[in-house]
């Protein structure tokens, strides 16, 4: 997956994790969002070695056990494509 594309899934995700977060209150996701938004910082200046979000499915289900929701697939995707983009950088 070109950078710019995973750039976009990230901040889709981004997008529906604000969401989530606004609409049940609560700072509960605020972690999860910050190491989404530095990984698109990260990879934006082609500075970053480690996966941020790798365990971000996870953290997500220890906090709302919402294991039908869309969403989680799209972050799982998108650990994976980051640590891709970590072992071949183009």
């Amino acid at each position: 997956m070109k950078k710019t594309y995973l750039i976009e899934l990230l901040r889709e995700i981004l997008n529906e994790l604000e969401q989530i977060q606004a609409l049940r209150g609560g700072t509960d996701l605020r972690s999860i969002i910050e190491d989404y938004e530095r990984v698109v910082v990260l990879l934006l200046r082609r500075n970053f070695t480690d996966n941020l979000i790798r365990f971000s499915p996870r953290e997500y289900l220890e906090i709302y056990s919402d294991y039908e929701n869309p969403l989680l697939e799209k972050m799982d995707f998108a650990q994976r494509e980051v640590n891709i983009f970590l072992v071949v950088r183009p």
